[in-house]
């Protein structure tokens, strides 16, 4: 569970990371937080051998409300709901499962993948596929609509056969 949750608070940190506010020493308390509340908050729903199972629950979605998890993480360094609402994007929602942690920003966005693993074979350790560090918030396309709900409105669609 410690990569994936890593990979999460990481991904969340930066994206507070990258408006300024926050000092270093900061983000590291709130990442720091983050991982320990999700820890809690999972320990009764990880089931490494069925990863799908209880996905819903591990869910942390920021849209209209906040997500509590985030939010209790954040009250660590003295930050509210309304500062966190300026700090992230409108709509974001991150799945944390596992041997995969992915997210959307906004609810038309793409889904990328921040950490992937193979699960173990039978008598074996997992082996890490790839693990994207909190930095693969730039490389997928998506992220240069950050705070974008939806795709710019002269997106046009071509198919060809």
């Amino acid at each position: 569970m410690l990569p994936e949750l890593t990979a999460a608070a990481s991904f969340v940190s930066s994206l507070l990371r990258t408006r300024g506010f926050l000092s270093e020493h900061k983000l590291q308390i709130f990442s720091h937080a983050l991982q320990e509340a999700l820890a809690d908050h999972y320990r009764q729903h990880w089931f490494p051998d069925k990863p799908q199972k209880g996905s819903g629950y591990r869910c942390i979605r920021i849209n209209h409300e906040m997500d509590p998890i985030v939010s209790k993480a954040a009250s660590r360094i003295g930050l509210n709901s309304q500062q966190l609402y300026q700090l992230l994007p409108r709509e974001l929602t991150l799945w944390i499962d596992p041997y995969e942690v992915s997210y959307r920003i906004g609810e038309d966005g793409s889904i990328c993948v921040l950490y992937e693993a193979e699960p173990p074979a039978v008598g074996s350790s997992a082996t890490a596929l790839t693990s994207n560090s909190f930095n693969s918030l730039y490389t997928c396309k998506n992220q240069l609509l950050l705070g974008r709900t939806s795709p710019p409105k002269n997106y046009l669609m071509t198919v060809s056969s």
